[in-house]
C-alpha cells in the first residue's frame, strides 16, 4: 500500500496517482484533509489500524508514504462540548480537545516517519522562513539582506538609502479564492518598497519584513527529490509585470522558461541545507544577479511544480511516482 496525504483538488496528486497506475501500482490510499470522514481508531504502542469511511488501513500494510498536503486530516474526531451555563468551561474543554487531537495526529505521523519510507514530512510542511534563511547562511548560501521593522521612520530611512528594497510576508501570503468557480481571488505578492507607499501609514505599524532588492538576470526554481535536483530558469526580469514577483503571470506574453543545470557548488550547499532541515523534498527559489551570484530566497516543502515541470518536460510527477514505488518495494 502507498499512502498519500493531500487535498481534494490538488492537481499534482492526481498526476502522480495517474503515473502510479501507469506503472502498475493500484494499492493506493489517498487521505484528503478537506473531506469530512468517519474514522475509527485502534492504536497500540507503535502500530495502528484506521478505518476511514469503511476502508481499513493497517500500519503494517503501508509500504511508502507521500506527504503532499493536508496533514490536518483528523479534524472533528473529538466531540465539541456545549455547556450553556458554563461558557468559559466549555471553551476551555474544547481547547483541550483540540490539543488531544493534535497530540494524536502527531503520534500517528511520528510512527509513520519512524518506521516507513516517507517523502516529505508532516512535521516540516510549514517551515519558518526566517529560520531557514539563517540556516541557509550557515551552509554558505548567499541571502538578500533583510530587516523586520515596525516603525515608519526606520522604514523611510531604508527607502531613502542608496539601495532598493522589497517587502513580503514572513509566513505564507494571502491565497484565497472567492468561490468554487475561482472567478475571483485574493492574493498578496512581493512588492517594491517606495516612498509613496509609506505616505499614509501611521508612525507605528505591524512588524514588516523587508529585503534588499536583487537586480537579477533570471530566477531559478529547483525541485529537490531525495538527493536529486531538477532546475529551470525563468526570465522574468525584462517584463514590468513579473520583474518583482514572477507569480504576477503575464498570460499574454509568458516568461521564457528553460531547463537549467545548477552549479555543483550551489547544489552541494542546497543538499546540505535540506539535510540540516531533515527534509528530503521541496521547492527552492533562487535569484541569479548580474554578477552570477546565486541568492537563496526560500524553501517550500509543498510547492507547486507541475506547470513548470510540463514546460521543461521533466515529468516530475513520474519521478515522484517512481520514488514511491521503489521505496515501497525496498
Amino acid at each position: 500500500m502507498i499512502l498519500i496525504f493531500s487535498t481534494t483538488k490538488d492537481y499534482t496528486t492526481f498526476e502522480v496517482i495517474k503515473w502510479l497506475h501507469h506503472f502498475g501500482e493500484h494499492d493506493i490510499v489517498r487521505i484528503n484533509a478537506d473531506e469530512k470522514k468517519t474514522i475509527l481508531f485502534h492504536v497500540q504502542n507503535n502500530s495502528f489500524t484506521l478505518q476511514i469511511d469503511g476502508q481499513v488501513i493497517e500500519s503494517s500494510q503501508i509500504k511508502a508514504v507521500w506527504y503532499r498536503k493536508g496533514i490536518d486530516w483528523l479534524g472533528g474526531q473529538f466531540h465539541e462540548v456545549a455547556l450553556k451555563e458554563h461558557p468559559r468551561l466549555a471553551a476551555y474543554l474544547n481547547k483541550k480537545a483540540r490539543q488531544e487531537n493534535q497530540k494524536l495526529s502527531e503520534y500517528i505521523h511520528y510512527v509513520i516517519e519512524q518506521h516507513l519510507p516517507v517523502l516529505g514530512s508532516a512535521f516540516k510542511s510549514d517551515l519558518n522562513k526566517l529560520i531557514i534563511l539563517d540556516m541557509a547562511q550557515s551552509v554558505d548560501l548567499h541571502i538578500p539582506e533583510f530587516y523586520i521593522l515596525n516603525e515608519k521612520r526606520a522604514i523611510e530611512n531604508l527607502v531613502h538609502s542608496d539601495k532598493s528594497y522589497i517587502t513580503k510576508s514572513m509566513s505564507d501570503g494571502v491565497y484565497l479564492f472567492e468561490s468554487e468557480e475561482k472567478s475571483k481571488g485574493y492574493f498578496t505578492y512581493t512588492e517594491s518598497l517606495t516612498k509613496e507607499s509609506l505616505e499614509h501609514y501611521p508612525e507605528k505599524i505591524s512588524p514588516s519584513f523587508m529585503q534588499s532588492y536583487i537586480e537579477k538576470q533570471y530566477e531559478v526554481r529547483v525541485f529537490y527529490l531525495d538527493g536529486r535536483f531538477f532546475a529551470w530558469a525563468i526570465f522574468s526580469q525584462s517584463d514590468d509585470q513579473t520583474h518583482t514577483d514572477y507569480r504576477k503571470y503575464n498570460t499574454q506574453k509568458p516568461n521564457r522558461v528553460v531547463p537549467y543545470v545548477l552549479p555543483d557548488t550551489v547544489a552541494h550547499k542546497l543538499a546540505d541545507l535540506f539535510n540540516h532541515i531533515g527534509l528530503n523534498t521541496g521547492s527552492v527559489d533562487l535569484i541569479v544577479d548580474r554578477q552570477q551570484t546565486y541568492y537563496f530566497l526560500e524553501i517550500n516543502p509543498v510547492g507547486q511544480f507541475s506547470a513548470l515541470s510540463q514546460l521543461t518536460n521533466y515529468q516530475l510527477e513520474a519521478e515522484v511516482a517512481r520514488w514511491l514505488i521503489d521505496h515501497a518495494k525496498s
